[in-house]
């Protein structure tokens, strides 16, 4: 689960922005809180962000996805300058800097690192505890007068001279400028420093609108619960689907003949992984490439509409709706949500979503139960989910520009009356985060 991020000079967000999942002392909705089985901590399972067009909901998003691109990549991507905050000479000559708290399977952790001039200068991973005292798990300082990185490992049985001298091993010999230390986590031999590397991986799913995300393909061919999962999401929507389902394409009737070579390369790496392959293409989707009965196929994601007679009538998903595909896109993201533990980030969860079904998805959303944790939270311009039936006040974040940098906060910070409508406060300008609009008649448009 994320517990806390806070980011400091990237894109829009100048000065120190902070991002949380802790609950404020409200009586509403006690089923959106997580307690730790310490009891050490509570945390929430679900937040909305608003914000004008331009204002850094999409930053915010941004920088949670770069921090964790990073640490599965093992290292930062090139040119940083061209991310960091450009409205103020002082604050750009400044490091960028994450900072992520979060909990993966019942342990706690904090994640920094800090970037500049295209060298992480500072990385440390502890083991928060709250209550308790923090332990160091590893640091990583640059030092900007030797050139030279030097590690620390701590933490209880860590300070052993195997250790001290893969510290030294790694400052000396495997760690470069831009290389994640976190990501080198099989080296520590240490189950808490791979616990907190596997959370980037498994516990964290961001979807941008633009993304090429893997999709529905794979979840369908591999469970039925999965199958039987989305069937009844979609069907109880009013979207004219009747069922989803799988296509199952031989190789020689899917590929083209100019598309032999990319078509060899799909069998190539068929013949040298175990299980499915993912297949990307040009428009976007990503279909499945398998084995089955010692042939090549392509698994294919379809959906049935019925005639006037009742029959399956068979739609490729590119003949749908923008709407019912970005809904397909989702459904995986759910399932993540309540099964796995998963915490969900999608920005701008409204596009090509009408209003009342984004509404009713949303308030099933934060209706169930998921059954470790999980986490679903959203940017969004879409108005109607500004209900208190759907979430508590310390879910809804709100972001603006002041000065050019974006800030964020929350309603609570409003202290609205309980019987407040929010949407329209919202709309009216009450907690800011509206774009500002010109009298039209002065644009001569009228």
């Amino acid at each position: 689960m994320l517990i806390r991020f806070i980011v400091s000079n990237f894109f829009s967000i100048g000065d120190e922005c902070e991002f949380n999942m802790l609950p404020a002392p409200l009586k509403s909705h006690p089923e959106h809180i997580y307690y730790n089985s310490s009891k050490r901590i509570k945390v929430l399972k679900g937040a909305a962000i608003y914000g004008a067009n331009g204002a850094g909901k999409s930053n915010l998003i941004k920088a949670i996805h770069f921090v964790q691109a990073a640490v599965r990549a093992g290292e930062i991507l090139p040119n940083m300058s061209r991310f960091k905050y450009k409205l103020d000479p002082e604050i750009a000559s400044k490091p960028t800097v994450f900072d992520v708290e979060y909990e993966w399977h019942k342990k706690f952790y904090g994640y920094h690192i800090e970037i500049q001039n295209d060298i992480i200068t500072e990385e440390s991973l502890y083991e928060l505890g709250f209550q308790k005292e923090d332990k160091m798990l590893f640091e990583r300082k640059y030092n900007a007068q030797t050139g030279k990185i030097m590690v620390s490992i701590g933490g209880r049985n860590l300070l052993n001279s195997r250790n001290k001298l893969l510290a030294s091993l790694l400052a000396d010999n495997i760690l470069t400028d831009t290389k994640v230390l976190l990501t080198n986590h099989s080296m520590f031999n240490n189950t808490k420093i791979s616990n907190a590397f596997g959370w980037f991986v498994d516990g964290l799913q961001v979807m941008f609108p633009n993304t090429v995300y893997p999709g529905i393909a794979k979840p369908l061919s591999d469970s039925e619960q999965f199958t039987s999962f989305a069937n009844s999401i979609i069907t109880t929507l009013d979207t004219g689907v009747s069922q989803i389902g799988i296509d199952i394409i031989p190789f020689d009737k899917f590929f083209k003949e100019e598309e032999a070579q990319y078509k060899q390369q799909v069998i190539a790496k068929l013949n040298t992984t175990k299980g499915d392959v993912p297949v990307p293409l040009r428009n976007g989707s990503v279909l499945v490439a398998s084995v089955e009965n010692n042939e090549y196929v392509i698994k294919r994601p379809i959906t049935y509409h019925k005639d006037s007679k009742n029959n399956n009538i068979v739609f490729d998903i590119k003949e749908e709706s923008d709407g019912t595909q970005r809904l397909l896109d989702i459904i995986p993201a759910i399932d993540m949500y309540l099964n796995k533990g998963t915490t969900v980030i999608v920005d701008e969860v409204d596009e090509s979503l009408h209003p009342s079904l984004l509404k009713a998805i949303i308030a099933k959303i934060m209706a169930c139960k998921p059954m470790d944790g999980g986490q679903f939270i959203v940017s969004t311009h879409e108005s109607n989910l500004l209900d208190y039936e759907i979430y508590r006040q310390d879910e809804i974040w709100f972001v603006e520009k002041n000065n050019g940098s974006t800030e964020l906060y929350p309603l609570t910070d409003f202290k609205p009356r309980a019987d407040l409508q929010l949407q329209k406060g919202y709309l009216m300008g009450r907690f800011g985060a509206v774009p500002f609009l010109a009298n039209l008649k002065t644009l001569n448009w009228m």
